[in-house]
This record gives C-alpha cells, structure tokens and sequence, in this order.
C-alpha cells in the first residue's frame, strides 16, 4: 500500500525547529507519511486557523500542560 506524503511537509515550521532527530523521524513517519490529515498541525491549515510554532502534530503544545 503507497502512502502521499503531507504537502506541507517540505514547509513544516515545526520539523524545522525540532531539534529532536530521533522523535522527529518517527513523527515524520507517523503522521507526515502515513496519515497526515491526521495531523494538528495539517487541519488547522486546512481549516485556515492560525498554527502556532510549538504545535505538535498530534495537538499538544509544548510547554502546556
């Protein structure tokens, strides 16, 4: 089964600035790869919602709790 990759994937602020690069592949392959609408990040720009910096893709915020 082939998966699209997320069309944001390229531009993603938050894979950017992650300085994580083990929890970044596996979030990459998680939700950029295998189910990206899935992702926070993804449905608020869909939605035309503001997508903060520290937004993880699976909608927490880093530093909330």
């Amino acid at each position: 089964m082939e998966f699209d990759p997320c069309p944001s994937l390229e531009n993603c602020q938050f894979f950017n600035c992650l300085n994580l690069s083990g929890v970044a592949n596996v979030l990459k392959n998680l939700y950029c790869k295998l189910r990206y609408k899935k992702c926070a990040r993804y449905q608020r720009k869909q939605n035309g919602e503001l997508v903060p910096e520290k937004l993880w893709p699976n909608g927490q915020i880093v530093g909330e709790k």
